[in-house]
């Protein structure tokens, strides 16, 4: 397990979206790691709570700096929607 700020890596080399060649199989490749996409992301309660803090200092940017350069928004922008869509598909549900 590579535990994190934001999520937690739960390696397992058949799962893993990304390699590292020159290294062991038997560890993730941390640069080139994409957790909202990859099968190993695994999210504690921590874990979420980073990401919903993230994701609302991205909406008080957004919402009070009408001086973003337009490209800069729009990367915000999408970070954003993947941050809110992530935390979505990985929020657990509740048996009755």
């Amino acid at each position: 397990m590579y535990p994190g700020a934001f999520i937690t890596c739960v390696y397992n080399p058949g799962r893993a979206l990304r390699r590292c060649p020159e290294a062991s199989a038997d560890q993730p490749a941390m640069a080139d790691c994409q957790p909202q996409a990859c099968r190993n992301t695994a999210l504690t309660s921590a874990n979420r709570r980073a990401l919903a803090n993230h994701r609302a200092r991205l909406e008080d940017t957004l919402v009070a700096d009408d001086r973003l350069a337009p490209y800069v928004r729009r990367g915000l922008q999408e970070q954003h929607c993947a941050t809110a869509a992530f935390l979505t598909r990985h929020t657990p549900e509740i048996a009755e």
